[in-house]
């Protein structure tokens, strides 16, 4: 197949194309323009399309280019391919357009395609290999929470004990769960910052779920206790980015924000919202119990582009830059010391893996945490949750 690579400036034309077409969350516009905040200036994206000889689009993706040392490392997260014999097409036409157009030593690639018979194969044949940190038994998998058309369908794939703390915790006194969208005044009103939140959530526009839940305390004071944000097309939703207290933690705040984010995306017709890697620890519980499958995936393939060596600098810049800039969040949510999921401080005794549970599989996720969990995507009117701590 004969195809053509052409640049898309037109951000309403790109955008319609990935809702139209069931693109990632990781293809739109604005999650392109928010990692380019989070980099500065050492990031570059070229969004392209791939069509073939009758002008038909066959692939997309927000190419990400990153530089050091004058060598130029070209990424892709999840770029969308129409039909899997069409990978190894889109794949090589992005190699060559990120070679010829920007001199690019290396394509990191990652389809949204799922692993079926013969595409692994198929990008073999085209010279792909896996990356040397993703070698191992494993095949990538992703978890898959398919959203359903009612609360009472999710309530029903969630255990009594993840159902009463999340109803105890949204029925706190004192707590309030708020949707915040650019042209609120709602954190506003509570004296916590926003300006790096208001340009995010302008960045990611309609595409954007950002939920923050507060407490107010006897003398009247208001603090955050955590904050969940989703970014999702008509299809898929991904976790763009959270953050809790150990206060939030303690009173279950990550489970009731996460359950209440999942009820409000089924309200805006998602369909299904992709829950990460399974082998990672910091995948929370709302998100193990609501998956019914493990989709076998691709994952990340790489290409050599002839013009000397590419070296590894660019995940450490890019995971670097997506953990500042979640930090950063974090603090102007007035969550200044957020404890991740997963971390020694919060994990109790019970929750340390158990044999047969995954505890023997390699940890291929590690060096990968923060760009799937931040960007997914490190990662939006439409009515809001005021208070859902009464319900």
């Amino acid at each position: 197949m004969s195809t053509m690579v052409s640049p898309c400036p037109n951000r309403k034309t790109w955008d319609a194309t990935v809702r139209v077409t069931g693109g990632h969350p990781q293809q739109l516009w604005g999650v392109g323009e928010a990692q380019v905040t989070a980099e500065g200036s050492g990031l570059r994206v070229d969004r392209v399309m791939v069509h073939d000889a009758e002008q038909r689009t066959v692939g997309y993706a927000q190419l990400y280019l990153r530089s050091e040392a004058e060598r130029v490392v070209a990424g892709t997260v999840h770029c969308h391919v129409h039909r899997p014999q069409d990978l190894p097409v889109v794949a090589a036409a992005l190699a060559d357009w990120a070679r010829e157009e920007h001199g690019a030593v290396l394509l990191r690639f990652q389809a949204d395609t799922l692993r079926t018979r013969g595409t692994t194969e198929a990008l073999e044949a085209v010279g792909f290999t896996r990356p040397a940190a993703e070698a191992g038994p494993e095949e990538p998998r992703r978890l898959e929470v398919v959203l359903g058309e009612t609360e009472r369908d999710l309530s029903q794939r969630l255990s009594e004990a993840t159902l009463d703390r999340c109803r105890t915790a949204l029925r706190t006194p004192g707590v309030t769960v708020r949707e915040v969208t650019a042209g609120s005044r709602a954190l506003a009103n509570t004296g916590l910052r926003t300006r790096l939140i208001t340009q995010l959530l302008e960045d990611l526009g309609e595409d954007s779920l950002l939920l923050v839940a507060t407490e107010t305390a006897e003398t009247g004071g208001e603090t955050a206790l955590g904050y969940l944000w989703f970014v999702h097309t008509r299809g898929t939703a991904m976790i763009y980015r959270l953050g809790f207290t150990r206060r939030g933690r303690d009173l279950g705040m990550d489970d009731a924000l996460l359950l209440t984010g999942i009820v409000e995306l089924q309200k805006r017709r998602v369909q299904r919202l992709d829950g990460g890697d399974p082998d990672e620890t910091e995948v929370p519980l709302v998100v193990r119990e609501l998956s019914g499958t493990e989709r076998a995936v691709l994952g990340p393939w790489e290409l050599p582009l002839g013009r000397g060596p590419a070296g590894e600098f660019t995940e450490d810049v890019a995971d670097a830059a997506d953990e500042a800039t979640g930090t950063a969040v974090a603090a102007e949510l007035g969550l200044e010391d957020p404890v991740p999921a997963g971390s020694p401080e919060h994990r109790e005794p019970e929750d340390e893996p158990k044999a047969g549970d995954g505890a023997e599989r390699p940890a291929r996720g590690r060096a990968r945490r923060v760009r799937d969990l931040t960007r997914r995507v490190v990662g939006e009117g439409i009515s809001a949750l005021r208070d859902a701590a009464g319900r």
